[in-house]
C-alpha cells in the first residue's frame, strides 16, 4: 500500500459517531504531519467525494463514504425495518419506492425498489440524488435545522432540472415550511418532468429525521391520479411504522403526523 493511501485512510479512520468533523489543523496534530501535506490530501478526498468542507470550514464525511457503506447495508437496522412496508407499497401500487438519508448535501438512496413494468428509472441502492428537486430530498431537509438549509442552499444552486424545478430560494424555503407542516412532500416533475413522487418522514427514538420514504411513478398515476390521496395516507402510515420500529414516539407537541 502506498504511503499516500495509508495516510488517506488515516484521515478517514479519524472520523467516528463522537467526532464527526475534523479542522486541518486538527488532522495535523492527530496524526502527526505538516498541515501542507494534510490539505493536499484533504483536497484530493473532498474531489472524489470521500469529505466535504461545511460552512465551519470543517470536513465531514462525503457522498461516497456513504455510497461504501450502503454496498453493505444488509445489516443496517433502517433497511431491515423498512423491507415490510416497501414491498407492501411496491405490490399495492406497482411503482417505484425508495428509502433515502441525508448526506453531502444529496439525498442518498438506502432502498430502491422497482416494480416491474413501471418504465421509471430506478437509481441504484448508494446512489445520490438531488435534494432540491426530489420528494425523498425535500422531506430530508424539510426537517434539517436553519442552519443546515442554509448551508445547503450557499452550497447547492438551485439549477432547473425541468421546467417544473423550484429555483427560487424564496419560494423553495416556502415548500419546505408547507412540507413540514403538512408531513409530507411532492414531487411534480421536479427532478424527471413525467415522473411523480410523494414521500414522508421517516423519525428514529431521539426524534430527529433519520431518513423519508417515497412512492414514485409516472405522474398521472401518482400524482395527478384518484390514486394520490391513498397514496399520500399510505406513504405517512409507512414512515410511522418504520419511525415506530426504530424507536419513534410521537409527540403531541412534535407536529410529527
Amino acid at each position: 500500500m502506498s504511503r499516500s493511501v495509508q495516510r488517506a485512510l488515516a484521515i478517514l479512520s479519524l472520523y467516528s459517531r463522537e467526532k464527526q468533523e475534523w479542522g486541518i489543523t486538527e488532522i495535523s496534530q492527530e496524526i502527526q504531519l505538516p498541515k501542507s501535506t494534510v490539505h493536499g490530501l484533504v483536497k484530493t478526498l473532498e474531489n472524489e467525494n470521500f469529505l466535504y468542507q461545511g460552512e465551519n470550514g470543517k470536513y465531514r464525511l462525503g457522498v461516497k463514504v456513504f455510497e461504501l457503506g450502503m454496498a453493505y447495508s444488509g445489516n443496517v437496522r433502517l433497511t431491515t425495518a423498512a423491507e415490510p412496508v416497501v414491498r407492501q407499497l411496491v405490490e399495492r401500487y406497482k411503482q417505484t419506492v425508495h428509502v433515502a438519508i441525508y448526506a453531502g448535501r444529496m439525498a442518498i438512496l438506502v432502498v430502491s425498489t422497482r416494480a416491474g413494468g413501471t418504465g421509471v428509472m430506478s437509481p441504484r441502492v448508494g446512489a445520490g440524488i438531488p435534494a432540491y428537486c426530489t420528494g425523498v430530498g425535500k422531506v430530508l431537509l424539510a426537517w434539517q435545522s436553519p442552519q443546515v438549509v442554509e448551508e445547503f442552499l450557499e452550497n447547492e444552486p438551485l439549477m432547473p432540472i425541468t421546467r417544473n424545478t423550484i429555483t427560487d430560494i424564496d419560494q423553495f424555503k416556502h415548500e419546505l415550511a408547507t412540507i413540514r407542516q403538512q408531513g409530507f412532500a411532492v414531487d411534480r416533475g421536479e427532478a424527471l418532468i413525467e415522473t411523480g413522487c410523494v414521500a414522508a418522514p421517516i423519525f428514529g427514538a431521539d426524534g430527529e429525521i433519520v431518513a423519508a420514504i417515497s412512492i414514485s411513478g409516472p405522474i398521472d398515476e401518482v400524482v395527478n391520479s384518484n390514486n394520490f390521496e391513498a397514496c399520500r395516507a399510505d406513504v405517512i402510515h409507512a414512515a410511522q411504522t418504520v419511525s415506530a420500529v426504530l424507536g419513534y414516539r410521537e409527540r403531541p407537541e412534535s407536529g410529527y403526523w
